[in-house]
C-alpha cells in the first residue's frame, strides 16, 4: 500500500472496490437468470378464470425460461392478501404476482387498509389482455338496445336496479361510471359472484346486470337474456352486432385488466426476459384457444408502456371510486 495516501483516500478506494464488486455480482445475478423455479402468486381462488388461463400460460413461460413455473393460489380480500406476499418479496424476477383491475386499480381506493401501495410497490411485467363486460338485460325486458334502456332509466321514477357480482368489484364501478358519464340514477344489487348473479338476472329479479362477457355468452345464444352493450374498444368477433358503449355516446371502451407484476426494484433485464416469455407465451395456439373462450382481449405492451398503463388505470378508476364514495370495511 502507498504509505503516502490519506485515511480518507484509502476508505475512498475500499468503498469504489466494494461498489464495483457488488454490481459486478448484480450483473452476473441478472445475466445467470433464472436458475431457480418461478412462482406465481394467484390472488384469487383456484379454478376461477384468471387461475385457468394463467396455468395454460405456465408450461410456455417455463419451456422459454428454462425453469419450472408454479403458480401460488393466496385469495383473498379483493387479492390484496396475495399481492402483499409479492409486494414484500424480493426484488430478483423469482416472485411475480397475477394483477387485476381489482387488486390493484381498485381495492387502494375502497378498502380501508390495503398492505401495499400499488403505485409505488410494483414493477409491470407483461400484460395479458382485458375482460370485455356487457350489460345484459332480460329477455322479457321492454327495451330492446342500449338507447332504450337508458331512456327508460332517465325517465323512471324509481332508480331501476342492477346487479354486479361484488361490493366494490370493476361490474360495480363499470356501472358506477355508466351512470356519472349517462347521467341515469341505477340501484345497485350486488351478489355473491357471477353465477349467483346470472341466476338472479334470469329469475328477473333485476333491471339489468353487468357481468363478464364469457359468463353471459351461452345464456345470450339461448335467448334468455339479451345483450344490450359491451365495454370494449373494438366490437367482438362473436357478437359483431352488439353495439360498445362507446359508439353509443358513453366513453367507457375497456373492461378489467390483467396482467403481470413483480416486486419493484427487479432489474430491467430480467423484466425484459418475463416479459418476452409472457407476450411469446400468449401466442400459444393452446393459450390464444384458451382466451377466446373467456372472451378476452389481448394486449401486447412493452414493460415501461405496461408500467404508465397500469398507473393510468389506478387513476382511472379512482375518479370513478371517488365520485360515488364506494367502500368497504375490510
Amino acid at each position: 500500500m502507498n504509505p503516502h495516501l490519506s485515511r480518507r483516500q484509502i476508505l475512498a478506494a475500499a468503498a469504489g472496490s466494494t461498489l464495483v464488486a457488488a454490481s459486478g455480482s448484480a450483473l452476473a445475478q441478472t445475466s445467470a437468470y433464472p436458475n431457480r423455479p418461478i412462482k406465481i402468486i394467484m390472488p384469487w381462488a383456484a379454478g376461477g378464470g384468471g387461475d385457468v388461463l394463467v396455468r395454460a400460460m405456465t408450461p410456455s413461460i417455463a419451456q422459454r425460461l428454462g425453469q419450472p413455473v408454479v403458480v401460488d393460489n393466496r385469495p383473498g380480500a379483493i387479492g390484496t392478501i396475495g399481492s402483499q406476499v409479492v409486494a414484500r418479496s424480493a426484488p430478483d424476477g423469482y416472485t411475480l404476482v397475477y394483477g387485476t383491475a381489482d387488486s390493484h386499480s381498485i381495492a387502494p381506493h375502497i378498502l380501508k387498509s390495503v398492505p401495499f401501495d400499488s403505485r409505488k410497490d410494483f414493477t409491470a411485467v407483461a400484460p395479458i389482455g382485458f375482460t370485455p363486460l356487457a350489460l345484459i338485460v332480460h329477455a322479457s325486458h321492454p327495451a330492446k338496445n342500449f338507447s332504450q334502456f337508458l331512456q327508460m332509466a332517465k325517465q323512471a321514477k324509481q332508480p331501476l336496479s342492477y346487479g354486479s357480482w361484488g361490493q366494490g368489484s370493476s361490474g360495480q364501478i363499470t356501472m358506477e361510471a355508466l351512470k356519472q358519464k349517462a347521467k341515469v340514477d341505477l340501484l345497485h344489487a350486488p351478489y355473491n359472484g357471477t353465477a349467483p348473479l346470472m341466476q338472479g338476472t334470469l329469475a328477473n329479479q333485476l333491471d339489468c346486470a353487468i357481468i363478464p362477457v364469457l359468463v353471459a355468452d351461452q345464456h345470450v345464444k339461448a335467448g334468455t337474456v339479451r345483450m344490450l352493450a359491451i365495454t370494449a374498444r373494438e366490437r367482438l368477433s362473436a357478437f359483431p352486432d352488439v353495439p360498445l358503449m362507446k359508439e353509443m355516446g358513453v366513453e367507457i371502451d375497456m373492461g378489467p385488466w390483467l396482467g403481470f407484476l413483480a416486486p419493484t426494484g427487479t432489474p430491467t433485464e430480467i423484466v425484459d426476459k418475463l416479459n418476452a416469455a409472457i407476450t411469446a407465451s400468449i401466442a400459444e395456439p393452446q393459450v390464444a384457444e384458451v382466451m377466446k373462450k373467456m372472451t378476452m382481449v389481448i394486449d401486447r405492451m412493452s414493460p415501461a408502456e405496461y408500467q404508465k398503463f397500469v398507473q393510468s388505470e389506478y387513476e382511472r378508476w379512482g375518479v370513478y371510486i371517488r365520485t360515488a364514495a364506494i367502500s368497504i370495511d375490510a
